[in-house]
């Protein structure tokens, strides 16, 4: 038998060839997009109970999420759109949504029912869509974090970290959470003598991921004064994250992206890791010190040495690489929910004078009217914001109009969600998105639910079920304890400082500026945050208003 000899080819040759195997590729590549198309679009059709919108052949649901930026500013965060879909074609009743958006996004049922997220999350907790979250998680942690893993990975560090972020060791550590809210109010009260107008977001970013730092690793990363490698790599992979739907293909396939996200990582996790190795380092072998405030990893590491013997002098591999992964998680989710609930706090407060008033009244009856003995006072004594009743209800209020985040999970095979009348929806090959925002506007269980009204959580009967900004069950937000003590701790050195005007800005291309009337609505950067970072003229609050 002949051999093959690539070397007597001539150019032309070998030029036909390649050009034949990259067309044998292409042909494949396009069946079977046909051929996924082609399942999807009839899968949504074949049945014609599926609670959903109006479905085209070809398009599925894209026109009718075209038609809804309409109403809906183009640049605002998808769970932002669903009351108005769910409202527009009869489905709020129903609780359930079905939407095909292939290719532009995964193929989703759309849970919108307190009972039928239970089955989800607490009943049988599905497991984490990692598909559709590794896009935006992988580039900020890596694989492996506690948000986007399941099985055994999930549960050991799940209980690794634990006993870190437990309310009762928090309290330990609001003295160092009380000195960088020190640090914010200068800040503030800086860009108020400036008179200009500023991105508050950004501000309240730094302070929340200086408080990470702190409570995590035991780090002062003083982001606030200054710029930190850390924080500046965190940013730039922030920005550099495609939008949930991209239709714009130069910037979902920018070739540069894969480039600046193996830098940012390397550096995020060179930064991490030796943060890590100091701690490491300077831990008590014997777990006899006296010290009642650890940072989060330092408890991390005492369950690490437990399932040791002997003198541990090094850490193994997975275990750091593993470590690393979970505390890049901590700097993303840990900083997300607060800085951007306190951005629509100040937001809606300025709305509602009396509702500030009574804040300040509050805040005035714990700690004094002299503004700076809050912070000796809590310090001190932390469990003082339990008494801070109203202002907790103003947190809880502003996160069910503003949740800053909701559980997305992948169905299975054999796996159903049952309704109130007893008819059973599929989720096998779907993503099931727990969506929380049109749970937290449905006047099923919310009196006047797109009003700001924080005393709803003192004076009524509240449906804990259908409050779910760190959703429910196993799976539920490990720093949830967390933001509520920072917040508090925020809003009593604050509250009573200054006053904050939001800024109204340009609308996007060929579309609306507003949500019901709300111009600093949800857009998706990472998770849900306030539209441009919330531009803001920031004055010092008047003696009176105190």
């Amino acid at each position: 038998m002949a051999q093959f000899d690539l070397y007597a080819l001539s150019a032309t040759q070998i030029k036909y060839a390649i050009a034949g195997l990259l067309g044998v590729y292409f042909l494949q590549g396009t069946v079977r997009f046909i051929a996924q198309g082609i399942y999807w679009r009839r899968r949504f059709r074949n049945d014609p109970n599926l609670p959903q919108p109006p479905h085209h052949w070809l398009l599925g649901h894209l026109i009718v999420m075209a038609k809804i930026t309409q109403e809906i500013p183009m640049d605002a965060h998808p769970h932002v759109q669903l009351p108005a879909l769910l409202e527009k074609y009869g489905l709020k009743e129903k609780g359930i949504m079905y939407l095909d958006i292939w290719p532009m996004g995964s193929p989703m049922v759309v849970v919108c029912d307190p009972n039928m997220a239970y089955q989800c999350a607490q009943q049988h907790s599905l497991p984490k869509a990692i598909k559709e979250l590794d896009p935006i998680l992988g580039p900020l942690s890596g694989p492996g974090n506690l948000v986007a893993s399941d099985g055994n990975l999930w549960k050991f560090w799940r209980y690794v970290f634990n006993p870190g972020f437990a309310a009762q060791h928090l309290m330990t550590l609001v003295p160092g959470i009380v000195k960088d809210c020190q640090t914010f109010c200068k800040v503030m009260e800086e860009a108020a003598a400036s008179g200009k107008v500023v991105n508050l977001e950004k501000l309240t970013t730094c302070l929340t991921i200086d408080i990470i730092g702190r409570v995590v690793v035991d780090e002062e990363l003083e982001t606030q004064t200054r710029p930190h490698p850390l924080v500046e790599a965190f940013k730039s992979q922030i920005s550099w994250l495609p939008a949930a739907v991209e239709y714009n293909p130069w910037n979902r396939w920018h070739p540069m992206r894969p480039i600046i996200y193996w830098w940012n990582q390397r550096t995020m996790r060179g930064i991490i890791g030796s943060m890590l190795d100091k701690r490491f380092q300077s831990r008590d072998p014997m777990m006899s010190s006296g010290k009642r405030s650890k940072p989060v990893i330092d408890l991390a590491l005492e369950t690490y040495f437990k399932q040791k013997e002997g003198n541990v002098t090094a850490m193994d591999d997975e275990f750091r690489t593993n470590a690393i992964t979970q505390m890049m998680i901590f700097v993303f989710a840990g900083h997300d929910t607060t800085s951007s609930t306190i951005c629509y706090i100040f937001h809606k407060l300025s709305s509602f004078p009396e509702k500030m008033a009574r804040a300040r009244k509050e805040l005035d009856e714990i700690f004094g009217t002299n503004l700076d003995d809050a912070s000796k006072m809590l310090a001190e004594n932390p469990h003082l914001m339990n008494k801070m009743e109203y202002c907790t209800a103003i947190i809880r209020e502003v996160l069910r109009m503003y949740p800053p985040a909701s559980s997305v999970r992948s169905g299975e095979k054999g796996f159903y969600i049952k309704d109130e009348q007893g008819n059973l929806y599929e989720t096998e090959g779907l993503m099931v998105w727990l969506a929380s925002l049109p749970v937290h506007v449905n006047e099923k269980y919310w009196k006047d639910p797109f009003e700001f009204r924080p005393e709803r959580w003192l004076d009524e009967d509240i449906n804990k079920d259908a409050w779910r900004p760190f959703e429910r069950g196993p799976r539920n937000c490990i720093g949830q304890e967390l933001a509520m003590i920072e917040t508090k701790v925020i809003m009593a050195l604050t509250l009573r400082r200054f006053d904050i005007l939001a800024q109204r800005q340009p609308p996007p291309p060929n579309s609306v500026n507003e949500v019901r009337g709300e111009f600093v609505y949800q857009v998706l950067a990472g998770s849900a945050k306030p539209k441009g970072g919330m531009p803001s003229i920031i004055k010092l609050a008047t003696p009176s208003a105190t």
